[in-house]
């Protein structure tokens, strides 16, 4: 029995009224179904099951035989059961019976990935690996429904792509999405609890031993061992150590957010190990140009507090967005610090304590013709430092992902 189908057209809007039985032409937006489309199983089955299919393993399943209870490996799919008359499986039954894979197994075979081709390719944050299989894992026995991943996926890549307006601005200062704790990023906070040591040292021996209380402005300790002390150059130590040295409460608090605010965030940035020691050699070098440059622009002046290491955090931040412009651009998954308008926010941020400095800078010089005590040099040369030194040592994701993919080919 041959069944013949009639050829369906569209009805024009204006064809369509009230009388007719039919339903209107439904109007679809090309964009909003392409961009839909991104986040449905079908989409996501097809950027992972080439990466699953040899980790894939048939689902077990308890089958009662004979008053006995034996395992029963239930390979086949729901819609391998025959049907009459036989229908095409859905790409829901095929999902469905993909099967399980081993939590731990994959974790390592994506770690090995690159960071651009997990994030680019699949659309998966470098981050989250872990997080989203351990999510996926309901029953924590190690083994993942392949299904129940792919849902997890989807639901972490709607939450982080779609928040609203307002959680976007919010989570734009906190770069939820871009940082990670792990391994241990230890240089920031130990600088600042070390920095905070030697504050409350100096305010203690200021007023216990010489009677002179620590207030919000001051005062100077000229003489202490570690500040930088234009009469004494040949104490090279000196160009590093007055970073220890804060003039008042005000100076310490504002050094200790500052860093604190820009320096752990870059801190998390940087992948692996090694991350921390790259913001180190930022900072301190931040610190050393801080303090050399002033030397030169300002001879005779006494240097104190951590302001060119903080300088130097925040010109690094330029320097990773100069690296990884394009990389960022590229990406699959739109996390909240790959937005333009996160960008756009952190480059505002750096351009307004540029220009701030600047312009108090001539401000002192020029208008009221008095030397202040803020040292702008050091400050502009501190940025200077971590900005070149930034370039040369912070991740660079794109070279990254040519050695990685140099070191595969002669791999093979």
């Amino acid at each position: 029995m041959s069944q013949n189908f009639g050829n369906y057209e569209m009805v024009p809007s204006q064809e369509w009224s009230r009388n007719d039985h039919s339903l209107p032409p439904v109007r679809i937006d090309p964009a909003a179904m392409e961009h839909q489309k991104a986040y449905d199983l079908a989409s996501l089955d097809a950027d992972w099951y080439p990466v699953l299919r040899n980790k894939l393993e048939p689902r077990k399943r308890s089958v009662a035989s004979g008053g006995q209870t034996r395992l029963s490996f239930d390979d086949q799919p729901d819609f391998s059961r025959p049907t009459t008359p036989p229908t095409r499986p859905s790409i829901d039954d095929e999902i469905d019976g993909r099967g399980t894979f081993d939590a731990e197994e994959l974790i390592k075979e994506l770690k090995s990935m690159h960071r651009s081709e997990l994030e680019n390719q699949l659309g998966l944050s470098w981050n989250k690996v872990r997080e989203i299989i351990r999510r996926s894992d309901l029953n924590r026995d190690g083994k993942v429904e392949y299904r129940e991943f792919l849902i997890t996926l989807r639901n972490y890549r709607l939450n982080t792509e779609q928040d609203s307006t307002l959680k976007s601005l919010v989570r734009a200062f906190a770069y939820a999405e871009e940082f990670t704790c792990t391994p241990v990023k230890w240089f920031m906070i130990a600088i600042t609890l070390l920095e905070t040591a030697f504050f409350t040292y100096h305010s203690i021996h200021l007023t216990t031993q010489h009677g002179i209380p620590v207030t919000w402005d001051g005062p100077v300790p000229f003489c202490s061992v570690l500040i930088y002390n234009p009469n004494r150059r040949w104490e090279a130590w000196r160009f590093v150590t007055y970073m220890f040295i804060h003039i008042g409460i005000s100076h310490f608090i504002f050094n200790m957010i500052m860093q604190i605010l820009v320096g752990v965030f870059l801190e998390m940035q940087q992948e692996g190990y090694a991350g921390s020691f790259r913001v180190m050699l930022v900072y301190f070098s931040g610190v050393l140009a801080g303090s050399l440059g002033t030397s030169l622009s300002d001879p005779d002046t006494y240097i104190a507090g951590a302001s060119g290491g903080c300088y130097a955090l925040i010109a690094a931040h330029l320097a990773t967005l100069a690296l990884n412009w394009q990389e960022d651009s590229a990406i699959k998954i739109k996390k909240i610090i790959h937005r333009p308008l996160t960008r756009i926010v952190r480059i505002l941020f750096i351009s307004f304590l540029t220009i701030h400095d600047v312009a108090l800078a001539i401000y002192f010089r020029v208008v009221l013709k008095e030397e202040s005590r803020t040292g702008f040099m050091g400050h502009f040369c501190g940025a200077l430092a971590g900005l070149l030194v930034g370039v040369f040592i912070l991740d660079n994701r794109r070279y990254a992902r040519n050695a990685h993919l140099l070191d595969l080919c002669l791999k093979k």
